[in-house]
């Protein structure tokens, strides 16, 4: 099945893009956001700092609802090099609206100035702090989520590996978006014709960024695919993309979770492409309105 024709727009700008590794690191994230016209809804949203390893850390919070709501980690994608809550804040929104949560988005440190474990060490930090203040946040920390796309979806899984590795917090769901899975996995290029948003050269140059010679790859805080046991875990909702070299990664991460008696769902949107969730087409708020759906009743 080609591409659906709904992203042609978008792969067309990106085709007519230098690749990312051959720009300096400084002028990708200097880039400006673009202007989302019409962001969803929301009741209330505010940035925050939060103590964490490296010094202070700025979070984004995010509500929709009355009462005491679920909570909900988010935690951007961009190849552990760029993305920020700026970057992810209509997925942050949509999450937030349609599932009726409190949400926490993580501005976690980048590489290759922080490498690893700098991220995961961040994004755990921002996990406890707000376990730690659900009801300060007017959340209940024993209904709580984390979620995550690309390499967010990877920190997702490490956050759901630690919480259960290091006694708590507990959580109810684990939300993972085309995660990044495996840092050893040789990724195939594009088919002859067709386009990857992301390749195997792009990827490269992410996963040097973040973990330099590569020495730690197998460790399973940078690749969840090498943790000894998944047993124990939350349940979990793995979506992948049928055009994303990650695809076989995230499908094979879904299955050894189903395997060793976690309840996983897996979703392959076909004719899609790596990051399409973040893409203002039909398909991607289709994905965020099904990631919502999974989510809510979880949480309940």
């Amino acid at each position: 099945m080609p591409l659906d024709p709904q992203f042609n727009d978008i792969i067309a700008m990106m085709r007519a893009m230098p690749p990312l590794s051959t720009l300096p690191i400084e002028m990708i994230r200097s880039a400006p956001v673009p202007e989302n016209p019409n962001p969803t809804p929301v009741d209330a949203v505010r940035n925050e700092t939060i103590p964490g390893p490296g010094g202070k850390m700025p979070i984004r919070i995010y509500r929709k609802g009355t009462g005491t709501l679920p909570l909900l980690l988010f935690i951007h994608g961009g190849g552990f090099v760029v993305g920020s809550p700026d970057t992810h804040d209509e997925m942050a929104r949509a999450l937030t609206a349609q599932t009726g949560c409190v949400t926490v988005s993580v501005d976690y440190r980048l590489g290759p100035e922080h490498p690893y474990p700098a991220a995961p060490d961040d994004c755990f930090a921002a996990l406890k702090w707000a376990f730690a203040h659900a009801r300060d946040l007017g959340a209940d920390a024993a209904r709580m989520a984390v979620a995550g796309d690309s390499a967010g979806g990877n920190l997702a899984a490490v956050m759901a590996l630690r919480a259960r590795d290091e006694g708590g917090p507990a959580l109810k769901a684990q939300l993972l978006i085309y995660p990044v899975t495996d840092m050893t996995a040789e990724l195939k290029p594009a088919p002859d014709g067709e386009f990857y948003i992301i390749n195997p050269q792009e990827t490269g140059f992410f996963h040097r960024s973040y973990l330099g010679d590569g020495a730690r790859k197998r460790e399973p805080y940078a690749s969840p695919a090498f943790v000894k046991s998944l047993r124990g875990l939350p349940p979990a909702l793995v979506i992948v993309a049928e055009y994303d070299p990650l695809c076989p990664q995230g499908e094979a991460y879904a299955k050894r979770l189903k395997d060793e008696g976690v309840e996983t769902e897996l979703v392959n949107y076909k004719a899609a492409p790596h990051g399409f969730m973040s893409f203002p087409v039909p398909m991607g708020k289709e994905g965020l309105a099904q990631s919502a759906r999974w989510l809510k009743p979880r949480l309940v």
